[in-house]
């Protein structure tokens, strides 16, 4: 598959420890959407609302996830605009 350089980036900035799923990305690999669709969060746990001190945190766990479900959203797009050739 191609991956834009924006997609990239964008994923590589959600994940920066994840090398495994950079490698994917540069080679091209179909994988990086299992690993981005086994990585997709359903949202905060309790555990984590308890525990947080501000709204402003709970806030920041929120957009992080959003951005994890938009960046999968993404490759779907992409792996269906790109199977139809």
């Amino acid at each position: 598959m191609f991956y834009p350089e924006n997609f990239k980036k964008r994923v590589k900035e959600v994940y920066p420890d994840w090398e495994e799923l950079h490698q994917a990305l540069e080679r091209g690999d179909r994988s990086v959407g299992s690993c981005l669709d086994s990585s997709e969060l359903t949202g905060i746990s309790l555990n984590a609302i308890l525990e947080a001190t501000s709204l402003e945190e709970l806030q920041k766990q929120a957009r992080a996830q959003q951005e994890q479900i938009e960046l999968y959203g993404e490759w779907v797009r992409l792996f269906k605009k790109q199977s139809a050739y």
